[in-house]
């Protein structure tokens, strides 16, 4: 493939008249259709809009590559344009722009898109490129300057030999890792406020000295902190999970949604994930509703989050909300039922369903369904009392017992959970459950139905409406509630070890720490890397230190950009990607600003990949 097919002297002005980024915008245009390469211009000036709002385009020394893909377009073209004055293009460079090379694909042809944002990002990286491209004379000296390329061959090898780690994944699972890392990444904005309002919450309990939250004073505004964060963390778990599918105009709807299905159908964190998912699919769809020229500016701000709220919102509240609402009915009158069927049976149920989602609404029916009989049968809440603190403790528990299965933000989650756990709060062990729901529900299932019924064995009596060691002095049968409590949460930890891998040890001192040997200067690495964890601390870590390591005994210069709890740091920019002819996307939840990527070879992989097989990944690209 050779660029200067791509450029005709029709689609070269090194005079243009553009005052402003929507002026520059229609003069390419303009060149472009007059060329007849386009079906419908306004169809593609709106593409060319919306990558946009995606990132801006705009780089150093003046450069701007506006670029799309779109049906309209009938033949791939590249538009060369010049500003004699320079404009105000809005990029982070603060600088104005005057060199403008617009790339316009048809909407399926991904590999030319590719290789020529590739050759075009190479050619602007030499020394005195752009300076002899502003000084050209005419437009024959501009297509000279481009036909000079002879990196066409050399890449296609490279594209050859390299196969992404996407292309070797089957569809399915590639759809169910990306559905995985949109999870993880509303997972880990969610952390913080389980942490932060489920420890406030229990310290207020536990300093009031009795089962039940503070009424007044200052243990009660510490108590109505807790409660925010764990009111919050619902929505901020739907809204991020939207947010990392469908950017910023995710966030209204997947944040108001998860609010509604929480609040008025009491659908727990199981109904905020279905909910942000849906979100994000909702405004993923509104974006590929072409809009008219004067309503574009309009999408990413306006259209698309109240548009997308309204349909997200109407799903609950007319379609998914209602099927809720009744199957949590259908529980209650099925517990009613059982109320007579022997305590073995009934237990194993009532501490299934505690346990299962800790907090949720299956959770909320059988603790209602015990809290409103604690005045005739107060031994219903002897048994789920038990229950309700058997998932937080028993994932402590599994983090003391077998460290080496958990990573060192799970291990300090494990501290939180135990501190939760003995006041009754089962949220403790939620940011286990929403990272690896396959392994941790069934050991929080098991392990509460382990603790029910012992206590409904041992005829444990529990006056209060609550769980956890708080209401010790209001039950009767307290060895029994002990016993129930020790054994449930040790069938937990037991199942969990049983079921996780071990994870690599992160080295003391080594998180949140700069990478050692790692490159900071701009166009010299040969090749680049991303690396991003749920928790941005150890995993983000552990793989910038693997690929680093491994390039430098394979003799290869690599920058690693880590996208931590700190935010980002050693960021990639347009110089580093114009010189480099790979980049290795090791990540677990979605990489911010990936479109940066568009015009280089991309590796796609997990973090555990980085970890584990660093040396085949640099060797593979080199």
């Amino acid at each position: 493939m050779d660029i200067t097919d791509f450029i005709d002297l029709d689609t070269i002005c090194l005079d243009l008249k553009a005052t402003n980024k929507q002026e520059v915008f229609e003069e390419l245009v303009d060149m472009l259709d007059s060329t007849g390469k386009l079906t419908n211009r306004t169809l593609f000036l709106d593409a060319l809009w919306q990558r946009e709002y995606i990132g801006n385009t705009g780089f150093d020394e003046g450069i701007a590559i506006p670029h799309a893909k779109s049906d309209t377009v009938i033949k791939p073209c590249v538009v060369i344009g010049i500003s004699q004055q320079g404009i105000d293009y809005g990029s982070e460079t603060e600088e104005s722009s005057d060199v403008f090379i617009m790339l316009a694909s048809p909407g399926n042809n991904d590999e030319h898109h590719i290789e020529v944002l590739a050759q075009v990002s190479t050619k602007l990286v030499e020394d005195g490129f752009v300076t002899k491209l502003k000084s050209a004379q005419n437009e024959t000296d501009v297509l000279a300057l481009f036909s000079t390329i002879n990196t066409t061959q050399h890449n296609s090898e490279q594209q050859q030999d390299t196969p992404s780690s996407d292309a070797a994944i089957p569809p399915y699972s590639f759809h169910l890792r990306r559905i995985k890392q949109h999870l993880l990444f509303g997972t880990s904005h969610m952390i913080p406020f389980v942490v932060a309002g489920g420890v406030l919450l229990s310290l207020s309990v536990m300093l009031s000295g009795h089962g039940g939250l503070p009424e007044t004073g200052l243990l009660a505004d510490i108590a109505q902190m807790g409660q925010a964060g764990l009111t919050l963390f619902t929505v901020v778990l739907g809204g991020y999970i939207a947010y990392s599918m469908a950017d910023k105009p995710g966030l209204a709807p997947g944040m108001i949604g998860s609010w509604i299905t929480v609040e008025h159908y009491e659908s727990g964190f199981l109904g905020a994930i279905i909910v942000g998912f849906i979100a994000g699919f909702t405004i993923q769809t509104l974006k590929r509703i072409k809009l008219p020229d004067s309503m574009t500016a309009l999408g990413a701000i306006f259209i698309y989050p109240l548009i997308g709220t309204f349909i997200t919102c109407g799903v609950v509240m007319w379609g998914i909300g209602a099927p809720i609402a009744y199957v949590m009915e259908q529980m209650n009158l099925m517990l009613t039922g059982m109320a007579g069927s022997g305590k073995v049976l009934l237990g194993s149920v009532l501490g299934a369903m505690t346990a299962f989602d800790m907090g949720g609404p299956i959770n909320k029916v059988a603790t209602l369904f015990a809290q409103t009989q604690i005045n005739t049968q107060p031994w219903l809440m002897g048994g789920v009392g038990i229950a309700i603190c058997t998932p937080p403790l028993g994932l402590a528990l599994a983090t003391l017992l077998s460290p080496k299965k958990f990573n060192r933000e799970e291990r300090e989650a494990g501290k939180a959970a135990g501190i939760m756990g003995m006041i009754g709060i089962s949220e403790g062990a939620i940011p286990f459950a929403a990272s690896d729901p396959a392994r941790v529900l069934p050991a929080v299932i098991a392990g509460g139905m382990v603790g029910n019924v012992i206590g409904f064995s041992f005829n444990v009596i529990n006056h209060a409406p609550w769980g956890g060691w708080i209401v010790l002095p209001v039950v009767d049968g307290v060895i029994g509630y002990i016993l129930g409590t020790v054994f449930g949460a040790l069938t937990t930890a037991i199942i969990v070890i049983s079921l996780k891998k071990n994870v690599v040890q992160d080295n003391s001192g080594f998180d949140n720490q700069p990478v050692g040997d790692q490159i900071t200067e701009e166009g010299v690495a040969d090749v680049l890397a991303v690396t991003a964890c749920p928790s941005g601390v150890a995993h983000t870590f552990l793989a910038a230190r693997s690929l680093e390591k491994a390039a430098a005994q394979l003799g290869v210069k690599i920058k690693v950009e880590t996208q931590g709890a700190n935010g980002i740091s050693n960021r990639i920019t347009a110089k580093d990607i114009a010189h480099a002819k790979f980049v290795i996307l090791a990540h677990d939840v979605a990489v911010k600003n990936a479109d940066r990527f568009d015009a280089i070879q991309v590796v796609d992989v997990e973090t555990k990949d980085a970890i584990y097989c660093a040396k085949e990944l640099v060797s593979k690209t080199v």
